[in-house]
């Protein structure tokens, strides 16, 4: 993804108790091409090891839990559950999304990220993926993004990929098929009647699943770069 990273900002999102937000990397690092794990910080959640954040590595999850350093310290970081004195480090690429799992009992639970804000001059913020995967993507953009401005190139609309988001509680999906069936037009639409048309608007950092079939030669996430609208 071409970008330009010349502002310098952060974002806080708020997530409630005994819930899990799927969000991820707005941000890059000053001079850098993505955001370290110890950028993402947790406030007014105890780091006592009830929090965690997990991403996805193409097969399965990697996890960090929000603990003390030092077991003691006062100071919170991201460290192995099984041993806090081992920090867990990882590089979000700008887009790359990830799961915050908040415990029962906390309030006003915020989620903060900081850096650069990553800004493209392309018309689209294209991710190359890979067949038979699925990939956590998040809106990249300071602003909503709907449903529709999300498309899929050189993957046959015939139901094989699908997005998925959380609502809260489950996964609400749409496939990518044909509009109409056969018109050669392609769009989000319900599994079991393609002329449905499936909608959705996304908040700035809220993540999804896109689901890639097996079989497809270099396939790609579009997602619209309504900034430069």
């Amino acid at each position: 993804m071409a970008a330009d990273s010349n502002i310098v900002g952060y974002v806080t999102k708020g997530v409630a108790a005994n819930q899990k937000m799927m969000s991820g990397a707005q941000f890059v690092e000053v001079g850098a091409e993505g955001l370290e794990l110890a950028s993402i910080r947790l406030e007014n959640v105890p780091a006592v090891g009830g929090a965690s954040i997990q991403w996805w590595n193409g097969t399965s999850y990697n996890r960090a839990t929000w603990v003390e350093m030092n077991w003691d310290s006062g100071i919170p970081w991201w460290g192995d559950e099984n041993d806090w004195e081992v920090e867990i480090t990882h590089t979000f690429a700008p887009g790359e999304g990830f799961w915050i799992v908040i415990p029962n009992g906390v309030a006003n639970a915020t989620v903060t990220q900081a850096g650069e804000v990553a800004l493209s001059t392309a018309s689209t913020y294209d991710f190359d993926v890979v067949a038979n995967k699925k990939f956590m993507v998040i809106n990249p953009l300071p602003t909503k993004l709907d449903l529709s401005d999300i498309t899929l190139a050189n993957i046959p609309a015939v139901g094989g990929a699908s997005i998925q988001w959380w609502n809260g509680t489950s996964y609400d999906r749409a496939t990518w098929v044909e509009m109409n069936w056969d018109s050669g037009i392609p769009w989000w639409g319900d599994e079991n009647d393609w002329e449905v048309e499936i909608t959705n608007t996304f908040n700035p950092g809220e993540g999804f699943w896109i689901v890639v079939p097996n079989g497809v030669s270099f396939p790609q996430i579009k997602i619209a770069n309504k900034v430069l609208l």
